[in-house]
């Protein structure tokens, strides 16, 4: 009788899986620096404005070029509701221009762009607190003054003493600066003298001066 047929080899085991690469992650990279303009990098000021009228000016240039020195970019209602938010009536002038507020446009008038070169009066019926993020403003500045009254802004970052913040200028006997609550009048040879002693960054004032002229804030702060 013939063999009975040989079984068949068994297959081959299929190859086991190799084992996964391990996974190795990087750390996440650093955040990306503040942006600088020019060199310099950006601060932040905060304007706090009463119900009522209000001397307020900006000690830096507003990021995002012109635009960011318009009145609606400056004095946009803070996005924080806690800090408050202009309404209808709300009002700023400088000593020409002036623009009210309107809900669901923001202001407008003929007041349209914010300059470092003065201070503004601003009205509100409530509380509201501003954040302006900038440059700090140059200094030396210079700015021209006209007979009699004057909206002084306040260029430095930090308080100054009013006779070392009072811009470089020809005063006389009886010129006089004053902010919302305080003022002090020029005595010649002795300087300024008054219950007004100091300059406050974010603040403004008006000076009154006898004769026109180039006045030049120095101080650096």
């Amino acid at each position: 009788m013939p063999s009975p047929p040989l079984p068949s080899p068994p297959l081959p085991s299929p190859p086991l899986p190799s084992p996964s690469p391990s996974i190795k992650t990087s750390p996440p990279p650093p955040p990306p620096p503040s942006p600088m303009v020019d060199g310099v990098d950006p601060i932040s000021a905060i304007i706090n404005l009463s119900p009522g009228w209000n001397f307020v000016s900006l000690n830096l240039e507003a990021s995002g070029g012109g635009d960011g020195m318009r009145l609606n970019s400056v004095f946009a209602s803070p996005r924080d509701p806690a800090a408050g938010s202009f309404g209808i009536g709300d009002h700023i002038k400088n000593q020409l221009l002036f623009a009210d507020y309107y809900d669901g446009f923001g202001f407008f008038g003929g007041l349209s762009l914010i300059s470092t070169d003065e201070m503004y009066a601003v009205k509100v019926a409530g509380a509201v607190v501003l954040t302006v993020t900038g440059t700090p403003v140059a200094l030396p500045k210079t700015i021209s003054l006209g007979t009699g009254w004057n909206y002084l802004p306040c260029p430095y970052q930090a308080s100054i003493g009013l006779a070392d913040g009072v811009p470089t200028f020809s005063y006389t006997n009886g010129d006089l600066i004053k902010s919302q609550t305080q003022f002090a009048e020029l005595y010649e040879g002795f300087g300024f003298f008054g219950t007004l002693t100091t300059m406050d960054p974010g603040s403004g004032y008006k000076v009154r001066v006898s004769k026109s002229g180039r006045a030049v804030f120095t101080n650096s702060v």
